[in-house]
C-alpha cells in the first residue's frame, strides 16, 4: 500500500462524526471584524503561549477524568452552528450538501477532530487540524470541505497559502458543478478579505476555476442578480490569467469558453438594446484578434460580431466591416456568418426600394479599400464567394423559376412542379412566393392538354394558411381575388373536382367583406352547389353562410334574390334559420323597391309566420322599418300589412313612430286622418315615445302649412286643391292635438310649446303667442323643477314679429325672460336664434350695431338672405355730396354764368332728399313681410 493510500486510510479514522460538523457554507463567509466581535472574541497573538501550555499547567488528574481534550464542546459547537447558519451563503445549498455528505459518512471509533474553538494559531489543536486538512486534500472534495468547515471562522485566515490554494483546486474538482462553484466562491471571498492576490494562485488552478465558472454562468437564469455577480468574478479571474500567461498562451478551450460567455451576455443585452454593453463585448473580441490569440476561434468570433453592432443598416455595415478585418487578420470566419450579415443588409436595402445585391457589390470594394485589403487576396476571394452564394440563394425557387420562364427554358410539367414547390414553401416571403405560384398557374392554364388540379390545390391551401397567419391580410385578400378571378375567367371551374371547388369557395368567402370577393363568391357558389357531391351547409360552416348572407343584404344595392337563395339552401340542408336572419331579409326586401318585392315579401312573411318564432311584434317592426324607407306610399303599405298581421291588436310605439315620421309628410287628407287615428289609439305607457310622436306630427303640420300671404278665399281653394293646409287650418289641428295630449295625461315639453307658439305667430295671433310665452316663463319661475325651456328658434321668431310691429320693449323683455329661465335651470341652451333676433331688434329700433363684431364675438353666422334683410332695416345713408361742397354752394353768390340754373336743379344737390327717402321706405315696407319668413328659415334654428 502506498504512502498516500495509508494516509487516506488514517484520515478516515480521524474524521469526526458528520453530526458534529457544521454546514459548509456557514464557514465560507468569514464574519467582519467589528468592535462588537472584538469585544466578545479575542484573537490570540501567535507569540504568546498556546492553550496547550495553559492546559499543561493544570493538574491532569483533576481534568482528564472530567473532560478529554478531544471531547466535543457541545455548547460552543451549538452556538457557532447557530451563528453560522444566520450568515450562510445559500441555505438550500447547505441543506442539500449536508444531506449529500451524510451519505458518505462512516462512523469510526477513533478520535474526532478538535472542537471548533477559537484556538491560538500556534496551538496544538489548530496545527493538528491543519495536518488533517492537508491530508484530506488527497481524499474526496466533500471530505476536505468537511475538515475545512470544522475550523472556527476566525481561524480561516491562518491557513497556509499552499494548503489554501490546494483546497481551492480540490473543490473545483467536485463532480457537482453547482456545489463546486459555491465553495470556490466562498474560498475566493476569504482570500479577498485576507488581502490575498489572485496572482498568487497558480495558472492551472485559475484555468480550472475559469472552466467551472463558464459552465455555471451559462446555467444561471437571465433575470437573476447572481449572474452579474458571477461575471465580475470570472472577469477578474480572466484578467489575472491573462496577466500571468498572456492571451496567446491561454489554452484554446478556455478562450473558447470566454468567447462563449461573451456571446451569452450579448444575447441578454440585445433583448434590452443596451448598445454600450454590446460595443464593449465587441471590443473584447476584437482585442483578442489584435493580440493574435483568435486562431481557430472564427465561429465564436463570427457569432459575436454579426450582432454586436445592432440590426440597423449602420450596425450591419459595421458588423460586415469587422468580419472583413478579422478575415484579413487570419481569423477563420465561417461563411454562415458572412451570409447572415449580407442577407440582412440586402433585405434592408430591398425594403428601401433598392437592389440589395447590387448595393452590396458596390459597398464591399469600398470597405476593402478602407481596410487596406487588396483586391486580389484570400480575403477578397472569401467575400465574393459568400456574395455569390447569397445571390444564388436569393433567387432560388421564385426568381429562378421566373428567370426560366422569361428565357423560355421550362416545360409545362416543370411549371406545375415548381409552382407546387413554391406554394408549399410559402411560410416565409409569403407574398412574393404566392405571386410567383399564381403567375406559373396562369402560364400553365394556357395549355389545355395538361391538368393543373394539383397546382390549384397547392395554391389554395397556401393562400388559406397565409390568410390565417399573415399580418398583412389586405395583401393576401388581393392575391385571393386575383387567383379566384383567374380560375373563373379561364373557364376551368367546371372541370375541377368537387373538393377543389369547395376549397375555392371557402377561400373566397374568407376575403369578405369585399365587393370583388362577393361577386366571385356568387359566381363560384353556383358551381359548388351543382358539383357532385354538392357543397352542403352545416353547423360547422354556418359562419361562412352568415358572412355571405349578411354581406349580400348590406351592400348599397342588396341582392335580394341571391340572399333568398341562400336562405332556401340553408333550410334545404336541414339547418334552421335564425330569427334575426329572417327579420333581416324581410327588412331588406321592404327597403328595396323592385317588381319582385311583393312575391318575396309574401314568401318570407308566410315562412316567418309558419315557423315557431313566437311573437309577431318583431316581424311587424322589421316590415315597417323596411317599407318606411321607401316614402309615404310604402309606409301606407307597411301600415296596412301591420294591421293585418297584428289582427286588430294595438301596434308597438316604435312602429307607430316610424309610420308617423313618414305619413306626417303627406298632404293627403286620408293620411292625415290615419295619423290622428294612430295617435289616438297608441299606448301611453311609454310617455317619452308618445310625446315624441305628437311633437313629430305637430312639427310637420306647422311646417307644411302655406304662408298666409294671399287672401283667405284664394288660399282655401288652393289648399283644398293641393291638399295643403293654411296657417289657420294648421293652428286648428295643432290645438286639437294639444287638447288630446292633455286629455290623455301626456305632459307637453319644450318642443311642444315652441311649436304652438310658432303656429300662433304664423296665424297672426301675436298677442296669444306672447301670452303663452309669459305663462311658460312664469311657470318656470314658480316651479323650476316642473318647467321646460322654449326653443331659441321660437323665441327669436316671437322677438322678430314684435320688433316688426314696433313693440321693441316687449321684444327685449322676451329675451330677458328667456335667458333668466335658461340660467335658472342650469342647462346648456342654444341661443343662436335669440342672437339673430336681437340683432334685428337693435337695428330696427335705430341702434348702431356692428354685425361682423357680433358674429365674431358670439360665434353666430347668419345666412346671406338674412344679412341682406338686416341691411334694408338700417336708415338710408346721405347722398355722396360732401359737406364742404354744400357750404360752398350756400356761401358763394351765384355768378352771371350760374344764373341760368333753375331752382329745382339746386334742390337736387341738397343733403337730404325727402323724395328719395320716401321711396326707400316704401320698398322696405313692401318686402318686410316676405323678409321675415325668409330670415326665420336661416341659421336662427338650433344647431
Amino acid at each position: 500500500m502506498s504512502n498516500k493510500v495509508k494516509v487516506v486510510t488514517c484520515l478516515s479514522t480521524a474524521l469526526r462524526p458528520r453530526s458534529r460538523i457544521r454546514s459548509p457554507s456557514s464557514i465560507s463567509t468569514v464574519p467582519k471584524w467589528n468592535n462588537h466581535n472584538q469585544a466578545n472574541l479575542t484573537i490570540y497573538d501567535p507569540n504568546l503561549p498556546g492553550c496547550s501550555k495553559w492546559f499543561s499547567s493544570i493538574n491532569p488528574s483533576s481534568t482528564i477524568s472530567q473532560r478529554s481534550f478531544f471531547t466535543p464542546n457541545t455548547q460552543s459547537q451549538n452556538r457557532l452552528h447557530t451563528v453560522t447558519n444566520q450568515s450562510s451563503y445559500d441555505d438550500g445549498h447547505n441543506i442539500e450538501e449536508e444531506n449529500s455528505s451524510r451519505k458518505h459518512h462512516v462512523k469510526t471509533p477513533h478520535l474526532p477532530l478538535p472542537p471548533s474553538l477559537p484556538y491560538s494559531p500556534n496551538s496544538y489543536p489548530f496545527k493538528r487540524h491543519l495536518e488533517i486538512l492537508s491530508l484530506s486534500l488527497y481524499s474526496t472534495p466533500d471530505e476536505s470541505w468537511s475538515v475545512y468547515t470544522a475550523l472556527h471562522s476566525s481561524l480561516g485566515q491562518y491557513i497556509p497559502d499552499e494548503t489554501f490554494k490546494s483546497l481551492i483546486s480540490h473543490q473545483a474538482d467536485h463532480a457537482e458543478q453547482r456545489r463546486a462553484w459555491h465553495r470556490v466562491k466562498a474560498l475566493l471571498r476569504l482570500a479577498k478579505k485576507c488581502r490575498m492576490s489572485l496572482g498568487e494562485i497558480d495558472s492551472e488552478t485559475l484555468i480550472k476555476v475559469l472552466r467551472l465558472g463558464f459552465r455555471r454562468y451559462r446555467a444561471l437564469p437571465e433575470d437573476g442578480g447572481k449572474k452579474e455577480e458571477d461575471y465580475r468574478l470570472i472577469r477578474i479571474l480572466w484578467s489575472t490569467l491573462e496577466e500571468k500567461l498572456g492571451v496567446a498562451q491561454i489554452p484554446h478551450e478556455v478562450k473558447r469558453g470566454w468567447l462563449g460567455l461573451q456571446h451569452v451576455r450579448l444575447q441578454i443585452f440585445k433583448k434590452t438594446n443596451n448598445m454600450n454593453q454590446m460595443i464593449g463585448i465587441e471590443e473584447t473580441a476584437l482585442d483578442m484578434v489584435r493580440k493574435g490569440a483568435a486562431s481557430e476561434l472564427g465561429f465564436y468570433m463570427g457569432q459575436i460580431l454579426i450582432s454586436s453592432s445592432g440590426s440597423t443598416k449602420e450596425g450591419l455595415e459595421q458588423s460586415l466591416r469587422n468580419l472583413i478585418w478579422c478575415i484579413a487578420q487570419g481569423v477563420d470566419i465561417k461563411q454562415v456568418h458572412l451570409l447572415k450579415t449580407i442577407r440582412k443588409l440586402g433585405n434592408i436595402w430591398s425594403d428601401q426600394g433598392e437592389d440589395g445585391l447590387e448595393k452590396l457589390n458596390e459597398k464591399i470594394p469600398l470597405m476593402m479599400n478602407s481596410l487596406n485589403v487588396e483586391a486580389v487576396s484570400n480575403t477578397s476571394r472569401i467575400l465574393y464567394q459568400a456574395l455569390g452564394t447569397a445571390t444564388r440563394r436569393a433567387r432560388s425557387r421564385v426568381q429562378k423559376a421566373l428567370l426560366l420562364v422569361e428565357e423560355n427554358k421550362i416545360t409545362i410539367g416543370e411549371m406545375i412542379s415548381r409552382g407546387i414547390s413554391i406554394s408549399i414553401s410559402a411560410q416565409t416571403d409569403t407574398i412574393v412566393k404566392l405571386k410567383a405560384a399564381i403567375r406559373l398557374l396562369e402560364l400553365a392554364i394556357q395549355n389545355k392538354d395538361n391538368s393543373c388540379e394539383a397546382l390549384i390545390s397547392a395554391i389554395t391551401i397556401a393562400l388559406y394558411n397565409a390568410k390565417k397567419t399573415a399580418t398583412t391580410a389586405s395583401e393576401i385578400d388581393k392575391l385571393i381575388i386575383q387567383y379566384a378571378r383567374l380560375i373563373h375567367e379561364s373557364q376551368i371551374t367546371v372541370q375541377l373536382p368537387s373538393q377543389s371547388i369547395m376549397s375555392l369557395l371557402r377561400l373566397i368567402l374568407s376575403s369578405l367583406p369585399s365587393p370583388e370577393a362577393y361577386i366571385l363568391s356568387r359566381k363560384i357558389y353556383q358551381y359548388a352547389r351543382s358539383a357532385s357531391p354538392p357543397f352542403i351547409w352545416s353547423r360547422k360552416n354556418s359562419a361562412l353562410w352568415q358572412k355571405l348572407f349578411r354581406y349580400s343584404l348590406s351592400t348599397s344595392d342588396p341582392q335580394l334574390h341571391f340572399a333568398s337563395r341562400l336562405y332556401t339552401d340553408l333550410m334545404a340542408d336541414g339547418i334552421p334559420i335564425r330569427r334575426t336572419d329572417a327579420l333581416m331579409l324581410i327588412r331588406a326586401i321592404g327597403s328595396k323597391s323592385s317588381p319582385s318585392r311583393a312575391i318575396l315579401l309574401e314568401r318570407h312573411i308566410k315562412d316567418y309566420l309558419w315557423s315557431s318564432y313566437g311573437s309577431k311584434s318583431p316581424l311587424i317592426l322589421a316590415l315597417t322599418q323596411g317599407l318606411s324607407k321607401g316614402g309615404i306610399k310604402d309606409t301606407d303599405l307597411a301600415l296596412n300589412l301591420a294591421a293585418r298581421i297584428s289582427e286588430g291588436k294595438p301596434l308597438q310605439s316604435s312602429v307607430i313612430e316610424l309610420v308617423i315620421g313618414q305619413l306626417s309628410k303627406s298632404t293627403r287628407k286620408g293620411d292625415r286622418l290615419k295619423i290622428f287615428h294612430l295617435l289616438r289609439n297608441q299606448l301611453t305607457d311609454d310617455k317619452h315615445t308618445a310625446i315624441k310622436n305628437y311633437n313629430t306630427v305637430l312639427s310637420y303640420l306647422i311646417n307644411s302649412s302655406k304662408r298666409n300671404s294671399i287672401s283667405d278665399d284664394v288660399e282655401e281653394s288652393q289648399s283644398q286643391h293641393q291638399g295643403q293646409l293654411s296657417h289657420s287650418e294648421g293652428l286648428a289641428y295643432a290645438i286639437y292635438l294639444y287638447r288630446e295630449m292633455i286629455d290623455k295625461g301626456i305632459k307637453p315639453n319644450g318642443r311642444t310649446i315652441s311649436t304652438m307658439i310658432r303656429s300662433l305667430i304664423d296665424s297672426g295671433y301675436l298677442d296669444s303667442a306672447l301670452s303663452v310665452f309669459k305663462a311658460c316663463t312664469k311657470q318656470s319661475h314658480l316651479h323650476p323643477d316642473n318647467s321646460f325651456l322654449i326653443k331659441s328658434n321660437s323665441v327669436g321668431r316671437l322677438m322678430v314679429n314684435l320688433a316688426m310691429n314696433n313693440r321693441f320693449k316687449q321684444a327685449y323683455e322676451v329675451e330677458s325672460d328667456w335667458r333668466k329661465v335658461s340660467t335658472t335651470r342650469n342647462q346648456r341652451s342654444w341661443d343662436k336664434g335669440v342672437i339673430g333676433a336681437r340683432l334685428l331688434v337693435d337695428i330696427k329700433s335705430g341702434k348702431q350695431v356692428d354685425v361682423q363684431e357680433v358674429m365674431l364675438k358670439a360665434g353666430w353666422e347668419g345666412k346671406k338672405g338674412f344679412l341682406n334683410f338686416l341691411e334694408t332695416l338700417k336708415p338710408p345713408s346721405p347722398p355722396p355730396q360732401t359737406i364742404e361742397e354744400k357750404i360752398e354752394d350756400i356761401v358763394n353768390q351765384p355768378t352771371t354764368e350760374d344764373k341760368h340754373f333753375s331752382r329745382s336743379e339746386r334742390v337736387q344737390t341738397s343733403f337730404w332728399d325727402s323724395e328719395t327717402k320716401a321711396i326707400q321706405e316704401r320698398k322696405a315696407i313692401e318686402g318686410r313681410k316676405e323678409g321675415i319668413d325668409s330670415c326665420m328659415s336661416s341659421n336662427l334654428g338650433l344647431l
